[in-house]
């Protein structure tokens, strides 16, 4: 599984698992928030169980626009016959989509830091490490995500390398070429010795 599947997979979970309190136990979050004992309105119950279906819409909606859960009509054939094997899929959805996310990601961060500067609470640290994490994620796939790679199938190895300004003696096509001028010089002293 690539990078890029893993972030959308993980966006997706961690939307879930903070829609299922506000999907289930609406009325434990509420006693949780208040400060003091009191019966749940119904716009409280109303808006805890709406922001958790928004929630688990949003989480779905990503794994649908992402290429995560493919499609099984005529656009999933128009989706699947550009997609790339590695990295950022070529779904017109998937950058905009990651974009959106990431930020998200970054802003509910913030949010949450500026929440636990106020206040210790291990919730909000929780939130904090998860939201920091996917931020990260989701920037290391918009940066290197879309990258073609041109590995070779031979060795394996990115045939993008260069040996400017430093040579490098690890190589494939320069390890080849000293396996070459080895056996050359090799041939040329064999012919030597037979000679003398």
């Amino acid at each position: 599984m690539d990078v890029y599947k893993l972030y959308n997979m993980g966006t997706s979970a961690y939307l879930s698992i903070q829609a299922l309190p506000l999907l289930l136990t609406p009325k434990l979050i509420v006693s949780m928030l208040a400060s003091e004992p009191r019966r749940m309105t119904d716009v409280e119950a109303y808006l805890s169980r709406s922001l958790a279906m928004l929630l688990l819409a949003f989480a779905g909606l990503h794994l649908l626009q992402t290429g995560a859960i493919p499609l099984t009509n005529s656009i999933a054939e128009s989706v699947t016959a550009t997609s790339d094997k590695e990295g950022l899929s070529r779904n017109p959805y998937a950058h905009p989509t990651a974009v959106i996310t990431t930020v998200y990601h970054a802003i509910s961060a913030f949010y949450i830091y500026t929440q636990l500067a106020q206040r210790s609470s291990f919730a909000f640290a929780i939130g904090l490490i998860c939201s920091s994490a996917l931020f990260c994620v989701g920037m290391w796939v918009l940066l290197f995500g879309s990258d073609k790679r041109k590995i070779s199938k031979t060795t394996g190895a990115d045939k993008r390398t260069g040996n400017y300004p430093f040579d490098n003696k690890e190589s494939a096509r320069h390890m080849k070429k000293e396996e070459k001028e080895k056996s050359k010089r090799r041939s040329m002293l064999r012919s030597n010795s037979s000679k003398g």
